[in-house]
């Protein structure tokens, strides 16, 4: 790409630089010929001036030619009376006698002819000539001159085009690598500001790809640790609905069957739930409460009543709508319901606040207090979680992608807190608007 950006450079500017200089040269060409004959027409005035009274006494004057030039003095018949030229008037020197200053080219030599007068009568006329490898020679000159402002040219186009093109292609190189990284599953690859818009628009749009692409993939790839961790309950919960009903030969097989049902119910829709969550379509609210309480209790007082622990719900009335999609939202308590049973202790207590903006949903058992810092039991695997490997990590990873929070509130005894955005009512709406008009 460099050598293709200085080539079309030198190659514009060498292609400028023909269709100036062809026409200037030749305009330097005809300007030093005319230069040169003016200068051969002032030499003739001057001799014609000095000769006048000569040919006017009909005397054959002495005339002394300049250096590089030949001087010729004619009679009024066009007889040459001195000096060097042909014997005879030419049609320069014939024009001449006529009254009329002329200039050309006789014998191969630049030439001027100028009538000598005395008074308004013409009395003869004056031939100045001059070789040609002069003006040749001045003509060569400025076309050297010339041809090597144009080498220099060329030379600082080259140049230019060589700083040009390591700045267009240093940045494209750098996205290409960029891209082949990309390409090869480094999401973590960015590309920095390169000054040109078009190639800074290329590398943003590439960021913003890397970005996506980086979080769809860590999004899959958690997905499958996540719904491990999400379904066990659920399975475990069918496994020993059906363990159950294989022990009494006398129980109901109608009832078995509702109730594994149930529970495959339950687990297709916590499959349902993960899906969207890890393709990030759930939609945020505003959802009502309620029905997600009945649920939890529906689904957790059983399985906490079996192990001689109560749930118990302590709720506010009336309930707010909070803006948070219902799959997240049960998924969350679903993590801290389920945290509650493996690591806690004694009753099991559901608790709603409102705090300002949000609600708070506090779920705290009796058990021991957790030690260490809180921080590490939200870090997916971490080393210090005591067991919380992904659940929390998963929990609080689902409350900040809907706006709100999950924090552990009360290490002793364990109050784990969900601050979910609340839906503002319906008066402060009204009230909001009437302040902004």
């Amino acid at each position: 790409m460099r050598r293709r950006i200085v080539g079309l450079a030198v190659m514009a500017s060498v292609v400028a630089l023909v269709l100036f200089a062809v026409p200037l040269g030749v305009v330097v060409a005809r300007y030093f010929v005319s230069d040169e004959r003016s200068e051969l027409t002032k030499i003739a005035d001057s001799l014609a001036v000095s000769v006048s009274g000569d040919l006017a006494r009909q005397r054959d004057p002495t005339v002394t030619p300049e250096r590089g030039t030949s001087v010729a003095v004619y009679n009024g018949a066009g007889r040459k009376v001195s000096g060097s030229g042909p014997d005879r008037a030419n049609s320069l020197v014939q024009r001449a006698l006529r009254g009329v200053e002329s200039s050309g080219t006789t014998g191969g030599r630049l030439a001027a002819a100028v009538p000598v007068t005395d008074g308004d009568t013409v009395t003869g006329a004056v031939l100045a000539t001059t070789t040609r490898s002069d003006v040749n020679g001045r003509i060569a000159r400025a076309w050297a001159e010339m041809l090597a402002l144009g080498a220099v040219a060329v030379l600082v186009t080259w140049l230019l085009a060589r700083a040009l093109s390591r700045r267009l292609a240093r940045p494209i190189e750098q996205l290409a690598q960029a891209t082949q990284r990309l390409g090869d599953r480094d999401f973590t690859v960015r590309t920095t500001a390169a000054g040109v818009p078009e190639i800074d628009a290329a590398n943003a749009a590439l960021n913003r790809a890397a970005d996506r692409i980086g979080t769809l993939v860590e999004r899959e790839r958690a997905f499958s640790s996540d719904a491990s961790h999400q379904l066990r309950t659920p399975l475990a919960g069918l496994r020993l609905e059906l363990e159950a009903a294989l022990d009494r030969p006398d129980a109901d097989d109608r009832a078995a069957m509702r109730s594994a049902l149930g529970a495959a119910d339950q687990l297709e829709a916590t499959i349902d739930d993960l899906i969207a969550l890890a393709r990030d379509t759930p939609q945020s609210g505003p959802v009502d409460i309620a029905p997600l309480l009945d649920q939890v209790r529906q689904r957790w007082n059983g399985p906490l009543a079996a192990a001689g622990r109560p749930l118990y719900f302590q709720t506010p009335t009336p309930l707010r709508r909070v803006r948070m999609s219902a799959a997240a939202a049960g998924q969350i308590l679903e993590v801290l319901l389920d945290n509650a049973q493996r690591h806690g202790r004694g009753p099991v207590t559901v608790t709603l606040r409102d705090v300002e903006d949000l609600v708070a949903i506090d779920v705290a058992d009796t058990g021991p207090a957790i030690a260490g810092d809180p921080r590490a039991l939200f870090v997916r695997r971490s080393a210090d979680a005591a067991g919380h490997g992904i659940g929390l990590a998963l929990a609080r990873s689902l409350a900040e992608s809907e706006g709100g929070r999950l924090v552990l509130s009360r290490p002793d005894p364990p109050t784990f807190t969900l601050l979910v955005p609340a839906e503002q009512p319906a008066a402060d709406q009204r009230a909001g608007r009437d302040r902004r008009t």
